[in-house]
């Protein structure tokens, strides 16, 4: 008796059978599960000198997005060496300016097909504006709320990218015709929330801050996404971003 499989003609394999040794041949049914049938997720490479931290920052993300195929790697060179993931998301986690400026200037060589997205503890707009300059696809500061950093990662995922705010009023040029201010649009508490909310906070601390109850926060994010036709609050903040800048209430 003898095992014969049949070599799968594309990315999936059709059929095993068993040749018995009255020269029968009994079908057995496809290999379910089997590496060939499993659809490919895409690949977020953690690129971190900190092992603790990249090690974290992944788990928190296999948590919180399984769709995505997480692994972590101690440097830019680490990843460029496994070459079966140059395609996906890459997070160049920095720490300090030095560090920050590098992995900045490094965008460039890294693999084509790959959307980088840097994530640093530096909230210095020039970083943010030249991580843009050089072909980032987002500039997330490492003080952002996890379900923030998640949906700039998910927006950069759909082909979108994710600008931070004082970042981008340094890279758009002005337009011809003013935009029309905040203050159109929301009220003064509402502008103070949303203030906090582009800064990253979650609505816990926004209310804590405000001295509002939670609730009332989310009413207010949901106010202002209905007028500003926001989806979400990523989609808040990129909006918002496209009126016209006030002097922040302090």
């Amino acid at each position: 008796m003898s095992f014969q499989a049949r070599t799968p003609s594309s990315s999936h394999v059709t059929s095993l059978s068993l040749r018995s040794g009255m020269g029968q041949t009994v079908p057995f049914p496809a290999l379910a599960g089997s590496r060939w049938t499993e659809p490919m997720k895409t690949t977020i490479a953690v690129i971190s000198e900190s092992k603790i931290f990249g090690t974290c920052f992944a788990q928190c993300l296999r948590s919180l997005a399984p769709e995505f195929d997480v692994r972590t790697y101690h440097s830019p060179q680490d990843w460029l060496d496994d070459e079966a993931y140059l395609d996906g998301i890459v997070l160049l986690c920095a720490s300090g300016r030095m560090a920050t400026e590098t992995y900045i200037n490094r965008i460039s060589h890294l693999a084509s097909d790959a959307r980088v997205i840097i994530m640093s503890d530096m909230e210095d707009p020039a970083l943010k504006t030249s991580a843009m300059a050089h072909g980032a696809k987002g500039y997330v500061t490492m003080n952002t709320d996890l379900d923030v950093a998640m949906g700039a990662i998910k927006l950069v995922h759909a082909g979108g990218s994710f600008i931070p705010t004082d970042g981008a009023k340094l890279a758009s040029p002005q337009p011809a015709e003013a935009k029309p201010a905040k203050s159109a649009y929301f009220t003064q508490r509402q502008l103070e929330v949303l203030k906090l909310t582009c800064q990253g906070n979650p609505n816990k601390i926004i209310a804590y801050k405000l001295q509002l109850s939670e609730a009332t926060v989310k009413i207010h994010l949901r106010n202002m996404m209905r007028k500003l036709k926001a989806r979400n609050r990523i989609e808040l903040i990129l909006k918002s971003n496209e009126l016209r800048d006030l002097s922040w209430a302090s």
